[in-house]
């Protein structure tokens, strides 16, 4: 072999080598990279973990205060009835005029039931917002999923809403596994 293809073959392999230390170098710095971002995921899990153990007795106080307040259901028509009664009271103490009313199935879950009833009220403004006020405190137990408030074509002081409140109801079983909870 020449001189000439001596230097030849040694040029070819140190571009091979440095194209080969460039190859693994960007494989290295990628695995890096990859190796950083799951540190930071784990962290930032780590973090949240820490942030949820030191609410453990605000969760706590919530729970025993749920069990202690939220009302069991027995039958689930006694439960709409009530819920659909104790909505047309409010509404006419605020003088509020329900033009239509229309119950839900109920709904079973894990940890509660749910009863539902839809009511259409007419009236000004405020006073339905009063009104939904008043009705969705946290110890009722309602919520409001569904609203829809338009302008009455007739008498633009007032709106005409119509509002799907939800009750939420613990069932014995529910009662007993929230019960379980805590001792765990």
């Amino acid at each position: 072999m020449k001189a000439s293809e001596r230097r030849l073959l040694m040029i070819l392999g140190v571009l091979a080598a440095v194209c080969g230390g460039a190859v693994l170098s960007q494989r290295l710095l990628r695995l890096q990279h990859d190796i950083e971002r799951k540190e930071q995921t784990l962290e930032l899990q780590q973090m949240e973990a820490q942030a949820v153990l030191a609410e453990t007795e605000l969760w706590k106080q919530r729970l025993i205060w749920l069990q202690s307040t939220q009302p069991a259901m027995t039958s689930e028509n006694q439960a709409s009835e009530e819920l659909l009664e104790a909505l047309l009271t409010s509404a006419a103490s605020h003088s509020l005029l329900v033009q239509k009313k229309q119950l839900h199935e109920p709904v079973n879950n894990t940890f509660h039931r749910e009863v539902g009833v839809t009511l259409t009220v007419k009236g000004a403004l405020p006073s339905v917002f009063r009104w939904l006020h008043t009705v969705l405190s946290p110890e009722s137990f309602c919520a409001v999923p569904q609203m829809k408030v338009i302008p009455d074509g007739a008498d633009p002081s007032k709106v005409i809403a119509t509002i799907h409140f939800s009750r939420l109801h613990a069932p014995a079983t529910a009662t007993n596994s929230l019960q379980e909870a805590p001792k765990s």
